[in-house]
């Protein structure tokens, strides 16, 4: 194991991973061995260096799907459990974990506030944490190394060691020179992310790789899970599925989104229309719509509109890309410039104006301002497009995270295909898998800190037992 503190390599816990899911266990395992008169000595593992460390939390605006710091939106278990196919025993302890685990962020110096998100509309309220994922990831990691934490960096486990009467015994690090050791612990926290980042197991499970959101998306390569399930873990959650979402390619910014694709049209790589753009609030589509994108011919699409655009409310809040987009005095020209059909372009175009309705044009909420004498139709915001220059950003279907992973239980224990918890290991985030079907918006980064934090009261107290 990577030398951490005098070269200790005997811990109580040892937390796989450094997003925000492993840095609230360690915070909570810190603090709950202090309130039984403890001492913990726990090690945190992560792969990169400071400058990178964390995962996804790292690059994330982390949006919470809360009305306020206590209270989770409304809807919040009904939207898990029926759009997402998430446990309705998982559902509820989420939310009624979600305030009592803002609260503890509170303490530890997170400030929250009802911040601009990347949508002009969206059907459920996104509290923000000031300074996204990465003020959160802090706030916890100090908090956990003030407590005596250490955080051992460049370290990859790679492999969870058994006593022979099958508790976890420790994990098999790799260091920065490849060479590997054991560091021993009495419980181990599995929060090292998804598998995003490995291109065979999104081959494997998914079909085929898919660009991650961000660059911390790229070290979640699902060592953490692949560890727990040849040891006899449980899988759960679709592992043929992951959070898509819609971006721009030529840019190296995360989460390089435009969002105002609803306001525009969407064409192929033939000059066509393939969906409706309005159909509903940009939250509740954008991932159908990356999906949609990502089944096109060569995985791509083009937002297609005109000056209307630049006249919408926080335009640089909804297009978050660093590349300008494409510019043309005429559709013709810039069908050339995007290199499609310029007559199917024209002609895309030409229909949509034709059945553009009159009434008004309401950007900020579901204004029925309709185009349904083409195909496809498109519900809300079909504003003409006619005035030029007109413009084009591509776009194309992004990874932030996968939907399978470990199966545990409401505490943060990971179980078996029996569902009995395996003795001294634990999970949180986005190792374990929930989601079926569609996510469930601003709920990853609030199910990471509150199991997380779940996972590591509850490993503080077993590695606590185990010393008799």
């Amino acid at each position: 194991m990577t030398p951490v503190g005098a070269g200790e390599t005997d811990f109580d816990l040892i937390v796989i991973g450094c997003g925000v899911a492993g840095a609230a266990a360690a915070a909570s395992a810190t603090e709950e061995a202090t309130a039984m008169g403890s001492a913990m000595r726990v090690a945190i593992l992560e792969r990169t260096g400071p400058e990178l460390r964390g995962g996804n939390s790292r690059w994330t605006a982390a949006y919470l799907r809360m009305t306020d710091i206590d209270t989770p939106a409304t809807g919040f278990i009904e939207d898990l459990t029926t759009q997402a196919g998430v446990d309705r025993t998982y559902a509820d302890r989420l939310a009624s974990e979600a305030g009592p685990t803002l609260r503890w962020l509170e303490a530890t110096g997170v400030e929250f506030g009802e911040l601009p998100t990347i949508f002009l509309t969206q059907s459920r309220p996104r509290l923000l944490p000031v300074g996204g994922g990465r003020a959160v990831l802090d706030a916890l990691l100090q908090a956990a190394e003030s407590a005596g934490a250490t955080i051992a960096y460049h370290s990859t486990a790679w492999r969870l060691e058994l006593e022979e009467d099958g508790r976890v015994a420790g994990v098999r690090v790799r260091g920065a020179d490849g060479s590997s050791s054991l560091g021993t612990a009495r419980a181990v926290v599995i929060a090292s992310g998804g598998f995003e980042g490995n291109s065979e197991m999104m081959i494997s499970h998914v079909g085929h790789s898919v660009r991650t959101v961000a660059v911390g998306g790229q070290h979640n390569r699902g060592e953490g899970i692949q560890m727990a399930l040849a040891l006899g873990a449980k899988p759960a959650g679709a592992w043929d599925q992951f959070h898509a979402e819609p971006v721009d390619p030529r840019s190296s910014r995360e989460e390089a989104v435009v969002m105002l694709y609803p306001y525009a049209l969407l064409v192929d790589l033939s000059g066509n229309r393939f969906l409706d753009e309005g159909q509903a609030t940009v939250d509740e589509q954008y991932e159908q719509v990356a999906r949609r994108i990502l089944a096109l011919p060569e995985g791509r699409s083009w937002v297609v509109g005109d000056q209307r655009l630049f006249e919408l409310p926080r335009f640089d809040d909804i297009v978050q890309t660093t590349e300008p987009p494409v510019t043309a005095a005429t559709v013709a020209e810039l069908a050339n410039a995007i290199g499609v059909p310029a007559v199917n372009l024209q002609r895309t175009v030409s229909e949509y104006n034709a059945a553009v309705a009159p009434g008004p044009f309401d950007p900020l909420r579901l204004d029925g301002k309709a185009a349904l004498a083409v195909h496809p139709p498109k519900s809300n915001w079909a504003n003409p497009i006619d005035r030029p220059p007109y413009v084009a950003w591509p776009m194309e279907c992004s990874n932030v995270f996968t939907f399978g992973g470990l199966g545990t239980d409401i505490d943060g224990r990971v179980l078996t295909h029996d569902d009995v918890p395996i003795p001294g290991l634990y999970a949180a985030g986005e190792a374990t898998g929930i989601y079926h079907g569609k996510y469930t918006g601003a709920t990853s980064v609030l199910r990471g800190v509150v199991f997380g934090r779940l996972a590591g009261r509850h490993a503080a107290r077993y590695a606590i037992a185990c010393r008799g």
